[in-house]
């Protein structure tokens, strides 16, 4: 009787902690869309007992019933020109755009993670919401998954792009906060050291887990993502079967514009034609200032040490040459 007491006390205080963790609500967000404060829909009205493994998705599938979409976006991949497409489509095309303020914290502890899953099920339906995030398996928190998008480029030029950003910032301006913190946090031998300089002493910006960025972002919040393995390649490999209707490539971006407009058209619709009206003027503004191409001793030595995000680049290039096959997009 004794132990009989002993385990429904506790099952009691498992429920009651696990509810309370499953409420908390992180308000640090932007919404950019209309009337979302009068959205009626309680966010719990979307929980979900835990489910099993989804399969993979169809690359040929279309989407039009989807949702909800999460644009866990890697950095210096494009994603300021799709977000602006996305922005000016969300008004057009009559769905929610919420773009997180929160850009600096991609590994989330389990509090953390309660909390996000919470907020992005705040946002009314249809909706795609933003954020610089490793990816989160809401599967694993009990709730429903969505369906993921993002949009890569070959690692060496991403990592080029975001040396010489974080030091100069990019042409059309105001320069990023990340810019002004970093050169209020370094010395001026840091700011002006260049990428060659950086990879032949192995400073911490080109050394190290750092390095193999994408390969984190797909492999997501795991213990075993922590560290450069082939466990966590696989696990991001998994994680893009799963989960993202779409990868796109920053180096095909036009075709990857197609392909959305194909398979979300609810959100997508027409954003290759207003492509052909923004392009001239986002795509300058992005330019990196003061960027530099590294030397051929530096490529290789790079190439190299990002050896997990190469390979996981060639196996997103194939999936996408695959969907674009598919869906008989050129």
């Amino acid at each position: 009787m004794r132990k009989r007491g002993i385990f429904a006390a506790f099952m009691v205080v498992s429920f009651v902690v696990g509810w309370g963790v499953l409420t908390l609500y992180s308000p640090h967000h932007a919404t950019y869309a209309i009337g979302l404060q009068k959205a009626g829909r309680h966010p719990r009205s979307r929980l979900k007992g835990r489910r099993g493994h989804t399969g993979n998705i169809k690359l040929g599938k279309e989407h039009p019933h989807v949702r909800e979409i999460l644009y866990n976006r890697l950095p210096k991949c494009g994603s300021t020109s799709l977000k602006a497409l996305t922005r000016r489509l969300a008004k057009k095309n009559q769905f929610y755009f919420k773009e997180s303020k929160i850009w600096d914290q991609f590994q989330l502890n389990q509090t953390g993670l309660k909390a996000f899953a919470e907020d992005f099920y705040t946002v009314p339906s249809p909706f795609i919401y933003e954020r610089h995030v490793y990816l989160v398996d809401f599967e694993q928190l009990g709730l429903k998954s969505p369906k993921y998008i993002n949009l890569v480029r070959d690692p060496l030029d991403r990592l080029v792009s975001s040396y010489h950003f974080m030091r100069y910032g990019r042409k059309g301006g105001p320069n990023h906060i990340v810019t002004h913190l970093f050169n209020k946090y370094h010395n001026e031998t840091d700011r002006n050291q260049t990428f060659d300089s950086c990879v032949l002493n192995k400073s911490k910006e080109c050394w190290g887990q750092r390095v193999n960025l994408m390969t984190r972002f797909f492999c997501g919040q795991d213990p075993v993502c922590r560290e450069p393995s082939i466990q966590a390649l696989e696990k991001a490999k998994e994680n893009i079967r799963r989960h993202y209707l779409v990868v796109g490539l920053l180096e095909d971006f036009n075709s990857f514009l197609k392909v959305l407009s194909r398979i979300l058209p609810q959100f997508y619709r027409g954003v290759t034609d207003l492509w052909k009206d923004l392009a001239p003027s986002v795509q300058e503004a992005q330019k990196t200032v003061k960027k530099q191409p590294p030397s051929p001793l530096a490529q290789k030595v790079m190439r190299q040490r990002m050896d997990l995000d190469y390979q996981l680049y060639s196996f997103i290039e194939d999936r996408f040459r695959r969907q674009k096959l598919e869906l008989g997009i050129q």
